[in-house]
């Protein structure tokens, strides 16, 4: 079932869609998260829309597709809103998710010791960029360009998923629904200038 009326863009409507995972042809067959981002946001309808970033993008397209009760996939879409305008390719985004990903895994177990080094890294860079470090800027730019970002938000997905085999499926839900809600919301407003992107000691966002 898909909403009967379109919102202004940015804003959640009413009447919200089922969502569904996978891709697909028309609103009229149905939509997955990202999907339904493409139709608020005034884009053409696709998994990929130019609005929202595409670290950010990917791991909401793999969380839309992770959950299993449907009731948890349809409340993503009250996160629409912080999905949409994170398109400008900010070089932060993709350190924000995966260090997001990661900080989540460690709340639900200990860290193998290849992730935690992987925080640690996405950490660091996250603060190199936001002071400004050109050459952290170059590289994060010449990884997007040789290596899809897909790839680095499903593996680091991968470590959250690993740490929740086994659990109920009501918990295993709601931490992913809970890792895209914090995330999404981080990268938003370091998108929008609304916070700075500094490093929290637990690796979140320190809001002003």
């Amino acid at each position: 079932m898909w909403m009967q009326r379109r919102a202004p863009a940015g804003r959640v409507p009413d009447e919200l869609p089922v969502l569904d995972r996978g891709q697909h042809r028309s609103p009229e067959t149905g939509a997955c998260l990202m999907e339904y981002v493409s139709v608020l946001a005034g884009d053409r309808f696709t998994d990929h829309p130019r609005c929202t970033d595409p670290a950010l993008a990917a791991l909401a397209r793999l969380v839309n597709d992770r959950i299993e009760r449907g009731a948890v996939r349809n409340a993503l879409a009250r996160l629409a809103p912080d999905l949409i305008g994170t398109g400008g390719r900010d070089p932060r985004v993709t350190p924000v998710v995966v260090a997001g990903c990661l900080r989540a895994a460690e709340a639900a177990g200990p860290l193998p010791r290849a992730a935690a080094r992987r925080l640690a890294r996405a950490r660091a860079r996250l603060a190199r960029l936001e002071r400004g470090d050109r050459r952290t800027l170059v590289l994060v730019r010449c990884e997007r360009l040789v290596s899809p970002v897909e790839g680095a938000v499903g593996s680091a997905l991968a470590v959250l998923t690993d740490r929740l085999r086994g659990r109920p499926r009501r918990e295993s839900d709601t931490r992913l629904h809970d890792l895209l809600r914090d995330v999404a919301a981080d990268c938003h407003a370091i998108t929008q200038g609304t916070v700075p992107a500094e490093p929290t000691e637990g690796g979140g966002l320190r809001r002003g």
